[in-house]
């Protein structure tokens, strides 16, 4: 029995490790054994009670036998009469010892049946004990279904929390993800962005110093052809109204000139600036994109770590609960077997004053006794689980208070986790609204180049047309040159002519 005893205890030790749902199964098991032990234990004394009746009402028939044996002797001793005085005197001794024994008789039968009466008495108290044991196996088997349907439940319950946890990670998991995607592809474009506005500020830059290049060219062309054309002018005798009509169109064109060059050089200017501005706004969203991927990889590992954590908490939850449990029921185990022990002592301290008339059933009542042995022997045991129970609940409530602390400052991580998330959406917004301003700004720049492309070509058909009018010039000026030439080759040939004329005149 003894072994009986370590060998459930070591089965209860072992149960504290086990996980949860083997706990439940082994503690299932172990309520059964102990239900059919009790059962089995019951059984045993009713039946060791049955034997012990039959034996006091064999006793009784027995005596009642004698008894009735030597009334019957007596009266036929008595009927007989005196035959002889020898027979007499043996009659007499016979008599006499019948006499001794009939009285000894009487007294066994008298101490029998106090006997019977204490055995009534003891026989109810059992009944009665036997009844306690049945209401407290009947309690037992209630508060084991009642802990097994609360079990059930929590565990239920334990599975419903845990799969909306799962689904809330899982929602802020993809939450993530989304984000993360958005900022690929926010940087993704930017860049292209950025390389399409440096290609297009490379190719302004360009054009702005070819037309500006051409521009000079004409205007150091235009200026030398009006002045030599203003130097040749004034030796010809040209009307006066054409020349001044084309030193005004000269002038009106240099100014024009001047203008559209210092349009373009405020437009390069401006091009410069804008680029740089835009190249400062670019490092800038690129250090803050960079930060963004950091701030981001760092959530996942805390949400991750949280996870873990929370999952840790919730087994260890768990545990608590389930050691809690086997506590309580430990304790009122407990109770009910110091109830029951001190029902048995009670009827051993009945049974020890009346030991010295009961020496013939002593050795079936120490029969009858083996099950309050092992029943007190079980009450140790359960006592040292209680007290091994109640010193590992204090380890798993301290346990629990840490992870309780450790719990808040997790939900505080979360809370600033959270409040992180909501600064890294305003960024995500604020860089998107910075695109759609640097999308603006490049179509205000692709306007402003095709505004200058248009006063490029205007002022290349300007000088067109000027080189026009400067070669007409040049002609007319050659032409006018050459009249020049020959009016005075008419006047000197008529200055020739005219000596001669006067050389023949006579006197």
């Amino acid at each position: 029995m003894e072994a009986g005893d370590q060998e459930v205890s070591s089965m209860k030790l072992q149960t504290l490790s086990l996980l949860p749902e083997e706990q439940i199964v082994t503690l299932r098991q172990q309520m059964v054994e102990s239900q059919a032990s009790y059962q089995r234990k019951l059984q045993s004394s009713q039946e060791a009670q049955h034997r012990q009746a039959v034996l006091v009402q064999k006793l009784q028939a027995k005596v009642k036998q004698k008894y009735n044996h030597g009334l019957i002797k007596f009266s036929l001793c008595l009927s007989k009469g005196p035959v002889s005085h020898r027979w007499e005197a043996k009659e007499e001794h016979s008599l006499e010892r019948a006499l001794v024994q009939l009285e000894e008789e009487q007294q066994r039968c008298e101490n029998l049946a106090e006997v019977n009466t204490l055995l009534r008495e003891h026989l109810g108290k059992a009944n009665e004990v036997n009844t306690a044991l049945r209401e407290d196996v009947r309690k037992l088997t209630v508060d084991w279904t009642r802990a097994r349907d609360e079990l059930e439940l929590k565990e239920s319950e334990w599975r419903t929390e845990r799969e909306f946890f799962e689904g809330y990670l899982k929602c802020e998991h993809d939450r993530l993800l989304n984000l993360w995607r958005q900022v690929v592809t926010f940087r993704r474009h930017f860049l292209e962005m950025k390389t399409a506005t440096d290609r297009d500020l490379s190719a302004l830059k360009a054009d702005q110093i070819r037309l500006s290049g051409s521009i000079l060219v004409s205007c150091f062309h235009l200026s030398s052809g009006t002045w030599h054309w203003e130097s040749n002018t004034l030796e010809r005798s040209a009307p006066r109204n054409q020349t001044q009509q084309l030193c005004a169109r000269a002038q009106e064109l240099e100014k024009e000139v001047y203008q559209k060059t210092q349009e373009v050089m405020c437009l390069q200017v401006k091009g410069d600036m804008e680029k740089e501005e835009l190249q400062g706004r670019v490092m800038e969203l690129s250090a803050l994109l960079a930060q963004s991927q950091k701030q981001n990889e760092e959530k996942e590992k805390t949400v991750k770590t949280l996870s873990d954590t929370m999952e840790i908490l919730e087994t260890s939850r768990l545990a608590v609960e389930y050691k809690a449990s086997l506590t309580k029921n430990a304790k009122e185990e407990t109770l009910s077997l110091h109830q029951v022990l001190k029902d048995i002592t009670q009827v051993n301290n009945i049974w020890s004053a009346w030991a010295h008339l009961l020496s013939p059933i002593l050795l079936m009542h120490s029969f009858c006794l083996f099950p309050w042995q092992d029943l007190r022997e079980q009450l140790s045991a359960s006592q040292d689980s209680v007290r091994s129970l109640q010193h590992q609940q204090r380890q798993e409530e301290e346990e629990c208070k840490m992870l309780r602390q450790r719990l808040q400052q997790l939900e505080e991580n979360c809370k600033t986790l959270t409040s992180q998330t909501q600064h890294l959406q305003s960024l995500v917004e604020t860089l998107s609204s910075d695109r759609v301003n640097l999308e603006k700004a490049r179509e205000e720049l692709q306007q402003q180049l095709e505004v200058s492309e248009q006063e490029a070509w205007r002022l290349r058909r300007s000088n067109t047309e000027l080189q026009l009018k400067e070669d007409l010039a040049q002609g007319e000026k050659e032409e006018q040159h050459l009249e020049i030439e020959r009016i005075l080759r008419e006047r000197e040939r008529l200055d020739l002519g005219t000596p001669r004329a006067w050389g023949c005149v006579p006197d």
